[in-house]
């Protein structure tokens, strides 16, 4: 035991050395008041609830330390540790406090602005929506659209509550008919919808098209 302990003892009371000399020029080094815009990193919110307002997405940190410390730290650097798993359906007002920040020995939270975020949250819910063909283009002469059908012609989206219910339809891409003289098929994208949205499956579907000659039936 006693023989590890001396192993390389001078290396080692070199770097005590170092690091006593380094803590007593930060511990006399002179004290000012910085700002620091924080990102904010809202993770961990309850299974199945989406947020669906828009909190701030940072916070100012009033700080005050050692001038080496406080001008050299990256927003990165800053950890704001926020307890979100247990919130509520609704409104939820959520307080940043001092204790939460992550900083460096010595540095010291005076401020933080905003202090309190609001977090409206809803739960996650899923909905088959019918899908239509949107089409474009003329077909060759002597031809007209009969009719498109879409495979499958219904998709699921899952996403918030409210925006989940106002989806009433969704649209493919559209298909071009120029130039065409008989039926055909062609693999779709869907259409963008809302980003707090997606889609339990593929983003494509078929699109089915049927032409028909003028007086043919």
């Amino acid at each position: 035991m006693r023989t590890r302990l001396s192993h390389n003892i001078g290396l080692k009371l070199f770097s005590l050395g170092l690091a006593f000399a380094l803590w007593l020029v930060v511990a006399g080094e002179q004290r000012i008041e910085h700002a620091l815009n924080v990102p904010l990193k809202l993770a961990q919110l309850p299974q199945k609830m989406a947020l669906i307002n828009d909190p701030a997405g940072f916070v100012t940190l009033k700080l005050r330390g050692p001038k080496s410390l406080v001008t050299a730290l990256s927003p990165d650097e800053v950890d704001i540790h926020l307890e979100l798993s247990r919130l509520k359906e609704g409104e939820n007002l959520v307080a940043i406090r001092a204790e939460q920040v992550g900083l460096p020995r010595g540095v010291e939270v005076l401020q933080i602005s905003p202090s309190r975020l609001r977090l409206v949250l809803e739960p996650v819910v899923e909905r088959e929506v019918r899908v239509a063909a949107r089409v474009a283009g003329t077909p060759a002469a002597g031809h007209y659209l009969k009719r498109t059908f879409v495979r499958p012609d219904r998709v699921k989206v899952v996403g918030p509550r409210s925006e989940v219910n106002r989806v009433a339809r969704l649209y493919t891409s559209a298909v071009s008919l120029e130039g065409r003289s008989r039926d055909f098929a062609a693999k779709t994208p869907l259409e963008p919808i809302e980003k707090s949205i997606r889609l339990d499956g593929a983003d494509s579907v078929q699109v089915v098209v049927e032409i028909r000659a003028t007086g043919r039936h």
